[in-house]
């Protein structure tokens, strides 16, 4: 008797089992009516259960086992949204599902919206994405504006403005409508082993649109952030891979690291610009891959009256570069982005590049340039190794859907006048082929190149470096290879106090 009431009390326990209470702390989205069949709306559970999470002091909201089709979610504090292997939220094709609202944090332009966005956050602290499923942004399915800066039919898959202590961790973020993820005015974040897989028109050797027109797809956007972490990260976007920018005069990008992260790009690989109104200072880039990328490899930039100061950047290998492996730029286009704001001069100095190694560069040239009366400043490169096409062959630019436009070249590029351009949109291309075919530096002062390799696969008519208006220029332990036809693999002119340089050839 005493054994069967024991088998009867087990069996009990065993039938209520599926009917236990969830573990504290954890909100599954199940119970809030989701359905996760990827047909039906489940804006309102997901919603529902983040509330609740954060009305109750926090905790973890659950998605698995299925498809999420949703909207706009607000994610709030103390909450993590955890998206299992396996499970996926899926944007809805409504653009109406996805609604502009009023903010108290200006947005691209200035106003106080949310603009729209797939999930979204402000003023939030202890928020966190984590999981090993997926966001599919699904933005393939949103017509235009293309390749402007509004976003008006486009939303981005993640955005957090003045958000505190952030984790995002292991997702993987698809096929955005816009900028795939953007952090404006947040601190203490860490954006640790992403996947980004958003890059319209993939073949690289074909041009930028020949099978979609672009839609903005930045991969990674830290705007006015400071305390930074971004590592182990793969970035595979339509646009910009990691870009830090700054809408503000106001206010910066600061002490940032990114580390161990691969990236390929339809645009550039990891850079600080365009949009350059504040401060960028404190930051590193350390042991970083860019491959098969169509405009800039490594790119600094300051064009809206930004001050750069101390950027580091250190084992760096880049491969199939269609823009300069290089770019540095300080210029003057003076946009604001902020109404009334007030555009202070450019500064860009405190600049090191060291430990570089690239091969198949196109055509163009790096640069490294100021504009008159306002030089770049104390730019070192140190055991740089870059190897470019060379050669004779026209120069492919972005052009417009399949039909791409060409730079031809000139047997007399290497005394080419090049335009100041001082406010032009910055990119490595912006100055067509260079009179260098390794480095053009113009207009700076105290600029350092250590232990810099320079090749060609195929031979060039133009030197390795031209250096013009320079007060102080280093140059040791250089080796390049030297162009036929041409008296000199060093060009100076204009260059002021640099005893030690190297002799012609």
């Amino acid at each position: 008797m005493v054994i069967r009431k024991t088998l009867c009390f087990l069996l009990f326990l065993l039938s209520t089992l599926s009917f236990a209470q969830r573990p504290a702390g954890v909100w599954d989205v199940f119970d809030t009516g989701a359905k996760g069949d990827g047909k039906a709306m489940d804006t309102k559970a997901i919603q529902t259960a983040i509330d609740r999470c954060h009305e109750a002091g926090g905790g973890r909201v659950y998605l698995h086992n299925g498809r999420f089709l949703s909207g706009t979610i607000y994610l709030k504090s103390n909450v993590t949204l955890d998206i299992e292997a396996g499970a996926t939220l899926l944007g809805s094709t409504d653009v109406n599902d996805f609604p502009n609202a009023p903010s108290k944090f200006p947005a691209y332009g200035g106003e106080l919206v949310t603009e729209k966005m797939f999930i979204y956050a402000e003023a939030a602290t202890n928020i966190a994405i984590i999981g090993r499923g997926t966001i599919d942004g699904r933005g393939d399915t949103f017509n235009g504006p293309f390749l402007s800066p509004s976003f008006s039919g486009r939303p981005r898959i993640l955005h957090f403005r003045n958000c505190e202590n952030m984790q995002i961790r292991n997702i993987t973020l698809r096929n955005s409508g816009s900028w795939v993820q953007s952090y404006q005015s947040c601190r203490n974040l860490i954006i640790d082993g992403i996947t980004v897989d958003s890059r319209e028109n993939k073949d690289i050797e074909k041009p930028r649109h020949a099978d979609a027109l672009g839609r903005n797809t930045d991969g990674m956007d830290l705007v006015d952030c400071q305390l930074v972490r971004v590592s182990n990260c793969f970035i595979n976007s339509g646009d910009d891979a990691i870009c830090l920018k700054s809408l503000s005069p106001d206010e910066g990008c600061r002490d940032i690291t990114i580390v161990n992260c691969h990236v390929t790009s339809n645009a550039s690989g990891i850079k600080i610009g365009t949009e350059t109104s504040g401060s960028f200072e404190d930051i590193t880039v350390q042991n970083c891959t860019v491959f098969d990328t169509r405009i800039d490899a490594i790119s600094l930039m300051t064009v809206d009256g930004a001050r750069i100061e101390r950027v580091s950047f250190s084992n760096i290998s880049v491969r199939n570069i269609k823009g300069a492996a290089i770019f540095i730029r300080l210029g003057a286009r003076n946009r604001t982005y902020r109404k009334g704001a007030i555009v202070r001069t450019g500064v860009l100095r405190d600049i090191l590049i060291e430990n570089v190694q690239g091969h198949r560069i196109n055509g163009y040239g790096c640069s490294i340039t100021g504009i008159p009366g306002f030089p770049v400043e104390n730019i070192t490169l140190r055991d740089i190794r870059l190897r470019f096409d060379g050669g004779n062959k026209p120069l492919m630019g972005d052009g417009v859907g399949s039909k791409p436009s060409f730079i031809a070249n000139s047997p007399d590029d290497a005394n080419r006048e090049v335009p100041e351009k001082t406010e032009a949109y910055p990119r490595g291309e912006m100055f067509g082929r260079l009179p260098a075919y390794g480095f053009f530096i113009r207009h700076g002062k105290n600029i350092t190149l250590d232990n810099v390799s320079l090749d060609v696969v195929e031979d060039e008519n133009r030197p390795a470096i031209v250096a013009d208006d320079i007060d102080r220029l280093d140059i040791t332990n250089l080796k390049a290879k030297a162009s036929p036809g041409i008296p000199e693999t060093v060009r100076l002119k204009q260059v002021r106090n640099s005893p030690n340089l190297p002799k012609s050839n």
